[in-house]
């Protein structure tokens, strides 16, 4: 049992609780069989946590650092989906589901900073959830929590300006923007860099307040 796992765990547990709607005694059991299966990892920034094109088959729970998923469209331009901050799986279900039987995955994970964490064998977590009920409504209250928030993000991106598509970002993700770069969040927004400098500016002048390069 991965002792350094249970011990990282432990710093997200009521924000983890609050934020899918699980017991700390459900975070906690989840937590002891996880550890069992736990293996550290360390990667750079700009170094890659899962590949497009490559069957996913691990899971990469986040102790530090950002992590950033997307894929390339048709036109090769790079789309961003979400970011995954400490205390998160950093995760592409759906590539992972198709993994199980050799399909590459359609989006990418890469380090946005320095990450440390642990990575999670898919077919075992699926084995540990079939016996064991508590993690079976542990990730349920994941997935659901995940269709909740991609439902908000669709709304977002279609019906909203750019300027407030910035203000969503800064509440979904508080204190993000300074730890990324200009050019990720400007593909998070659907946006080029350009123009999200001049939001940046824009809403500066209208705080009075200058907000950190």
């Amino acid at each position: 049992m991965n002792s350094d796992f249970i011990k990282q765990r432990s710093r997200f547990k009521s924000a983890t609780t609050r934020r899918i709607d699980v017991s700390e005694e459900s975070y906690t059991a989840v937590t002891d069989l996880l550890a069992t299966i736990a293996r550290p990892f360390h990667v750079r920034k700009g170094e890659y946590l899962q590949r497009a094109g490559v069957p996913a088959t691990q899971v990469h729970w986040l102790s530090s650092g950002v992590a950033r998923s997307g894929f390339f469209n048709r036109d090769g331009v790079e789309v961003t989906l979400r970011f995954y901050r400490e205390g998160e799986s950093a995760t592409t279900l759906t590539d992972l589901i198709n993994g199980e039987t050799g399909l590459p995955s359609v989006q990418f994970l890469v380090a946005e900073t320095p990450i440390h964490g642990f990575t999670l064998d898919w077919k075992l977590t699926c084995d540990l959830r079939a016996q064991h009920p508590v993690m079976q409504h542990y990730h349920l209250n994941i997935a659901l929590h995940g269709l909740q928030s991609l439902a908000q993000r669709a709304y977002t991106n279609g019906e909203t300006s750019a300027h407030e598509r910035l203000a969503a970002f800064r509440e979904e993700y508080p204190g993000l923007e300074a730890r990324i770069s200009q050019r990720a969040i400007a593909s998070y927004l659907g946006i080029t860099p350009q123009y999200m400098s001049r939001l940046r500016r824009e809403a500066e002048a209208a705080s009075g307040e200058p907000r950190e390069a």
